[in-house]
Formats: structure tokens, sequence, C-alpha cells
């Protein structure tokens, strides 16, 4: 009968366990010391050695000729302990034995002698799924253990065990093996068992097992049910990276904006038996490779894919800027979210992508202030191309001349009486706003984008901005800059020192109703025959 690779080739010393080394070295020297401890606690990932190093331990402790730490595996308890006989090495699967019985049951047996070996041991598996009544019933015989009995939980989540089990338990960490290690040990085995295996596929198929060396063994034990000789081509087809186009033209189609073409790409892959939650996945996973591409220096080592398909990557990735991936990848997750709460998720996935192709649907403040400098930048173009900046209009009153020192703004002198009115009811429209705004361009274009749109009002020696931005708005309450650069602005432009505030009122009745500069510009640009997208 066939004997799949990754049982075949489980390690039989601590010599032979790849990747470990910290961890191996200590255990082979408590055991040959004969220091060793009565409860072990081994966690990380799944296929990086910890049951492996659980049964090794249980040998050597037990082994009738030891060598330098290592079981001899030649013994009669290696080889009872190898096929499963040994009454004395117990194995439990905690996640389908966790009830309090299971564990009192354990409790009831610990304390009888070994029956042929020296130590009884008992490997608890997935130690984490124990009920809390199992935990307690646990921990009672943790802290006053038989000196004949050895405990070796193994869990893939620490964080679940309570503290008083971590305490009682000497704790090794395992750590995912590099992919490099990977594959210089799936190139040894291959070549012990006569399989032709490219470097290249074997550093892809370690790169597929994140870490895991029996998840790479099953992968490399797929590839030679799939093809004889295992190349780079032979991986991709058998781990289904081949044929993922479409995740390519979805996100060309987000990044156009192209919403008809993403909703007829979802009913395509809809009707080829993909699931929906799991397109969404993989969205997710194709929108985070561009966001490596974008920020790391060696993406190659953070993406398993084809060469030629990082080469995709790269160039998609010119399409797209960093914030607007992460707005991707959020929302995409928060559809995640909503799937597993509706039976509807094909709606949910099409509504996600609605937001993802329209930006105006973004309303965070960086994609705001985005659509500003785009804004800004267009106009600025159309200006530049001979565009009148303010034809027709009033000429604004000049700036005056420099003083000494700045003025301050006269302020209503404060008596006993009652509290004075709502400023906003008596101000006045403020004339020199344009050209501060456009002083405050070039103090602080950020705020200057913010504040299209917008009007002021005299009053009470106070500057009253209107404006209904809510990046403005936010910018004011958490930015000391914005406010310093504001009041620097109308300081240059009329020589008086201001304060700053909302307004809050109606606009005055006495002003007539008049054009905001920035849709008068419009409309001009517009005359002009300039193109103008607003969006």
């Amino acid at each position: 009968m066939y004997q799949v690779l990754y049982r075949k080739w489980r390690s039989q010393s601590f010599d032979d366990v790849v990747g470990q080394e910290a961890i191996t070295t200590t255990l082979k020297n408590e055991i040959r010391q004969g220091r060793f401890a009565h409860a072990y606690l081994l966690m990380g990932s799944r296929g990086i050695g910890k049951t492996t190093c659980a049964r090794l331990i249980a040998k050597a402790v037990n082994c009738l000729s030891p060598q330098d730490g290592n079981p001899c595996n030649q013994c009669e308890i290696c080889k009872a302990i190898d096929n499963g006989s040994l009454v004395d090495v117990v194995e439990i699967d905690a996640a389908s034995n966790n009830s309090v019985g299971d564990i009192r049951d354990l409790r009831e047996t610990a304390f009888f002698l070994p029956a042929t070996a020296k130590y009884r041991v008992y490997i608890i598996d997935e130690v984490h799924a124990l009920s809390k009544d199992a935990v307690s019933a646990l921990l009672k015989i943790l802290e006053e253990p038989p000196e004949h009995v050895i405990f070796i939980l193994a869990t893939t989540e620490v964080q679940k065990i309570p503290a008083a089990i971590q305490s009682r338990c000497q704790r090794f960490d395992f750590k995912r093996i590099p992919s490099d290690v990977i594959a210089g040990r799936l190139l040894h085995i291959a070549g012990e068992e006569g399989i032709p295996l490219e470097p290249e596929a074997a550093l892809l198929v370690a790169r597929l097992a994140d870490g895991g060396m029996r998840d790479a063994l099953s992968m490399l034990d797929l590839c030679v049910s799939h093809s004889k000789e295992v190349t780079v081509h032979t991986v991709s087809e058998a781990a289904g990276l081949i044929g993922q186009d479409y995740l390519f033209d979805m996100a060309d189609g987000v990044a156009k904006g192209d919403l008809a073409a993403v909703m007829d790409l979802i009913a395509q892959v809809g009707g080829q038996a993909v699931e929906y939650d799991r397109l969404c996945a993989q969205l997710v996973g194709h929108f985070r490779n561009l966001l490596m591409v974008l920020s790391s220096k060696k993406p190659q080592e953070l993406i398993v894919c084809l060469p030629e398909t990082l080469d995709r990557y790269r160039e998609q990735a010119k399409s797209f800027s960093t914030p607007r991936l992460l707005y991707a990848i959020r929302t995409l997750q928060e559809v995640q979210n909503a799937m597993t709460r509706t039976p509807s998720r094909r709606t949910e996935l099409e509504m996600g992508v609605i937001r993802l192709c329209d930006p105006r649907l973004d309303q965070t403040p960086e994609a705001l202030l985005q659509r500003v400098e785009k804004l800004e930048a267009k106009l600025n173009a159309a200006l530049a191309g001979g565009l009148p900046a303010q034809t027709g209009a009033p000429a604004a009153p000049s700036r005056p001349e420099p003083r000494s020192a700045p003025e301050e703004a006269p302020r209503p002198a404060r008596g006993p009486g009652p509290a004075p009115a709502d400023p906003a009811k008596n101000a006045v429209p403020f004339p020199q706003w344009g050209e501060v705004l456009d002083r405050l361009g070039k103090l602080n274009p950020a705020a200057r984008g913010a504040l299209l749109n917008s009007s002021a009002y005299s009053a009470a020696g106070r500057i009253l901005i209107a404006s209904d931005n809510p990046v403005f708005r936010e910018m004011m309450k958490t930015n000391e800059y914005t406010r310093a650069s504001i009041k620097k602005a109308i300081m240059e432009v009329t020589g008086v020192k201001y304060g700053l505030g909302p307004y809050n009122g109606p606009a005055p009745a006495s002003k007539p109703e008049e054009k905001a500069p920035l849709e008068e510009v419009l409309q001009k640009a517009r005359d002009a025959g300039v193109p103008v997208d607003v969006q």
C-alpha cells in the first residue's frame, strides 16, 4: 500500500527535524541530561513539527538505547511507539475528546504505573479545544502529576490556553519554516524518491505551503499524481494558480470605473459554479497582492505566483494608488462579513463592487482630498491654457500697504448686562475672501482645496467661514496648522489680525444671490469649450 510522503518522511530523530533547530537542541540536551519537564506545551501553526517532536520526546525518554538525546529507533520500545502498539504512550485528539469525562478517565489511568516503558506519556493534540470543565480537570493533575507521567500538549491557538495551564508547562514556540529551507528538503526527498523536481517548482511549492513542511509534502504528492515531472507549470495547475484571469479583468474594470464590465464578469464567474464568498476572498487576495507590489521592495517573497503573473501584478498596480487599494481591501472585507449574515451573497458582492467602481461613493477623508486635488489640477490646467480667471468680475480690493505690526480687528466692548448676541446675526460678507484663498493656496494647498465653494463673513473681530465640506470641518477641529495658515493668509491680505469661527447663520438678506467662485470658473470653462470633470 502506498504511503504518502509526509508520513514516510516523518523525522525519526531530533536532528532530522527541519527549521526548528533551537527547540530540538534544547530537547536533546534535556533528555541527555535527564532533566526533562513533566509537562510540555508545543504551539505553532499546522504542519511545522509539533506532533513529530511530541512523539520524539515520548520515544527518547523511554528508549532503551538513547543516542545523544535521540531515540535509537531500533529497540522494541521505539518500534512499538512507531506502530502505535505501546499502551504507555497515549495520543488524544482534544477536538473530538474534549469533555470533562474524557479528562477524568485520563486522570484515573495516569496514576497506574507504566506497563512496559519507563514513563507513561500523554500527547494531547489541539488542547485548546477542551471544554472549560475539562481544562479544570486537566489543571488538577498538572499541579501534582505522578513521577512516572509526562504530558505533552500541542496547540495551534495558544491564546485560548488558560494562563494557569501555560505556567505549569515548559513552552516551545514553533516557527514557520523558511521557504528556502522547505525547498531544500523537498529537493532532497525528491532525489531519494526518484521524482524529477525543478528547483523553481520546489520553491513555488514551499511558498504555497506558507511555512508548513507537511503541506509542502502533500502538495508534492499532488503534483506527482498530476504529472511525472514536477515543473513550475505542473505546480501552478495542481494548485489552481492558472485560470484566474478574471481577477485581473475585474481589477481593470475597477481601475477604469467600468461597472458594467465588472458586473458581467461576476455573472460569468457565478455561472461557472464559483461561490460568491470565495470570489470575494479571491478579490481581497488580488488587491492585497497589488498592494504588496506597490509597498514592498521584494514582492516576489510575499506573493505566491508565477513569474509572468508577478509581471502582470506590477503592470496593473500602476493603475492604483495605495489609498485606493486599502479602500478596496477594506470594502471587500466588509462585504465578506455581510455575506455571513445574509443569503443574498451576490447582492452584497455587487453592492461592494459598485462602491469600488464609483469614487464618489468613497467618503473617506483621503478620497475627498484626492478628488479636491484632481479638480484643482484640472482648473489650473484650464487657466494655464488661457481661460481668464475672473473675466468681467469686479476688481478685488487692493491689498493694503504693509504695516509695522498687525492690527487687531475691533471687538465690541463687554460690560455688565446680558450676553452678547450671536455674531452670525450681525455678520456681513467678507469681500477679500477670494484673495485670502489665493494666498492660502501658497501657504497650505490642502486647506485651500478643502475650502472650495466656501464663503466668509466678518463679525465682531472674527472671520466666520461657511463651508459644507466635512474634510475642512475635520481639519479645523484637529489640525492647528490649518487654523494658523488661514489666520496668516487673512493677516497678509488685510493687515489685520482676525479670529476664526464657523458661520452657522443664514446668508444676509441684503446680499444678492451670487454664484460660488468655483461654479463661476467652471461655467466659464464650459463656455470656452474646456472639458471639465468634477468627479
